[in-house]
């Protein structure tokens, strides 16, 4: 471990959660500050800054501002080091991480993976790191193909998310949307009814014409239908 040897340098704690997993997995935001504050300490510094992001996906880097600006004052030499609690929480893309490292070295600033103790101002770390970040980028793609197969599978027996599968449409809510369209009324102005009504969608939001479509062309609603 390589101790901070400016006690005037700042340190950079960098902190995210993905939509609806703040407090999933020991991550929360303030689970991964208390963590980081303490690794700041144990490694010299005596300043630094929580860089917070919530609801943010960590695929790439794009549409995270408070990253984008972190990088941005470490490589202007604002701040000496970054530290994230986990590898997943700065990016799951191997080509995203290897540029920021590539950035810390070039620009003089350490890059700090607290729950794998990898340190950029190690030769070994940065090894360590490319390799961990490749077996990230995998699982992330195993994930994505997994979640293909389910939904292939899922359209091949006639099933479709929110009406067959997922959050269900209540029964009273389907025959509604029946009733309307055999009414005469297009998918529009049927979610502008269920709307007004205050009828929510499974997910308790509002319609759209696309989520009336799907229910009405259902294999439950064509049956309901045909009743």
């Amino acid at each position: 471990m390589t101790s901070n040897t400016n006690p005037t340098a700042l340190a950079m704690l960098y902190v995210r959660v993905s939509t609806g997993r703040q407090a999933d997995e020991g991550v929360s935001l303030e689970h991964q500050e208390r963590q980081l504050i303490a690794q700041a300490e144990l490694l010299g510094f005596e300043r630094w800054e929580i860089v917070r992001e919530e609801g943010k996906s960590g695929k790439n880097l794009t549409g995270r501002p408070a990253l984008t600006d972190a990088l941005a004052r470490l490589d202007a030499g604002e701040a000496a080091a970054l530290l994230v609690y986990k590898l997943d929480r700065l990016s799951r893309r191997v080509m995203d991480v290897l540029a920021i490292c590539d950035n810390a070295d070039k620009n003089g600033w350490r890059l700090v993976i607290m729950d794998q103790n990898l340190d950029t101002g190690t030769p070994s770390g940065r090894f360590v790191l490319t390799i961990m970040a490749a077996f990230a980028e995998m699982e992330r793609s195993r994930i994505a193909e997994r979640q293909r197969d389910v939904h292939t599978n899922r359209r091949a027996n006639g099933q479709q998310w929110g009406v067959d599968c997922g959050p269900r449409t209540p029964e009273a809510t389907r025959e509604r949307v029946m009733a309307l369209r055999t009414a005469g009324m297009t998918y529009r102005q049927i979610a502008a009814a269920l709307d007004a009504e205050g009828i929510h969608t499974a997910r308790g939001g509002q319609w759209q014409a696309s989520s009336v479509a799907r229910i009405v062309n259902a294999p439950a609603s064509q049956a309901l239908a045909s009743a």
